[in-house]
């Protein structure tokens, strides 16, 4: 049997130190490689929007909003990151130029760029333009209404502040509008007037005069009044009798108000037609109905307007 020898302690404490050495050393590395990789400088493509200045008051550039240009920049990993959009621009002078397609060539003193990322290449040397003769049409403004105002309510006016708009486009562009509307205004539900803002309904193409591109609407929203015919309603006594007769037995009604009201009448409690016969002798009457109506209803119109009452003793 080979005697066990113990192990010496100081090498163990040796062993670990050595191991934290190796697994720092390691961080170190890795962490000098991020930042010289964060550091170091490296190369981009970007894209920023071109923006036209000087351009004559009687042309209108053509599709203007889809003109950009690439450029490979170079700047550290992490500034190119932060590339901020409204830190870059590239700015084109139209001065002089008249009706007809352009080409511009593209220099490094129409860009503009983040201080410390510098440009390597223009990737879009030149851009091509058409312009043509600007033609104006002053045309109304019309609102498009959707949805259905809540039961019992109605629009009853619509008016557009302005009604009217100065459009500039080219003639091609304005041949055939007359009119322009306006996106949709919600109606659903609405029990009362209201005022709001609307987008037109228009090409971004062509320019508007006022350049805000809405129109305020006012909205007019009132109860709907109806008139209502109330056909074969029995008519009740009002007082006691040992038997009497009532001729005709129904009455006939043409009442007015709010839809909401007039169309459940026969259901509210306040509607009454009663013939008060009180403390009557016996023989025949002629007697009116009294008519009890819900409140905002008025009576146009009653038949019959008297009724034959027979009391018997």
């Amino acid at each position: 049997m080979i005697p066990m020898t113990p192990s010496d302690p100081s090498n163990k404490r040796a062993h670990g130190t050595w191991i934290r050495w190796v697994i720092l050393s390691l961080l170190m590395c890795a962490a000098t490689v991020a930042l010289i990789s964060q550091t170091e400088k490296q190369e981009r493509e970007i894209a920023i929007a071109v923006t036209f200045d000087n351009l004559a008051d009687n042309l209108l550039l053509m599709d203007a909003p889809r003109h950009s240009v690439r450029l490979l920049v170079s700047d550290t990993a992490s500034a190119l990151q932060a590339i901020d959009t409204n830190q870059t621009f590239c700015r084109v002078d139209l001065s002089g130029l008249g009706e007809g397609t352009h080409t511009l060539t593209v220099r490094p003193a129409n860009i503009g760029l983040p201080k410390g990322v510098a440009l390597q290449a223009l990737l879009t040397p030149s851009l091509t333009i058409r312009l043509e003769t600007v033609s104006q049409k002053t045309v109304g403004v019309i609102a498009v209404l959707e949805g259905h105002p809540a039961p019992g309510f109605a629009v009853v006016a619509v008016s557009l502040q302005p009604n009217r708009i100065l459009l500039k486009g080219t003639a091609t562009m304005l041949a055939g509008i007359d009119t322009v509307k306006t996106r949709p205004i919600n109606l659903e539900d609405a029990s009362d007037s209201f005022k709001k803002e609307v987008p037109l309904n228009l090409p971004e193409a062509i320019a508007v005069d006022p350049p805000l591109r809405i129109v305020v609407a006012h909205v007019e929203v009132k109860e709907r009044i109806i008139t209502r015919v109330l056909e074969n309603m029995p008519v009740s006594v009002k007082g006691t009798a040992a038997g009497l007769k009532i001729h005709p037995e129904t009455i006939t009604l043409t009442v007015k108000g709010p839809e909401a009201i007039v169309n459940t009448i026969e259901t509210d409690p306040a509607f009454a037609v009663t013939v008060d016969i009180g403390d009557l002798p016996t023989g025949n009457h002629s007697l009116k109905a009294a008519i009890n109506l819900p409140v905002r209803t008025t009576l146009v119109r009653i038949s019959p307007e008297r009724f034959s009452v027979t009391i018997i003793k």
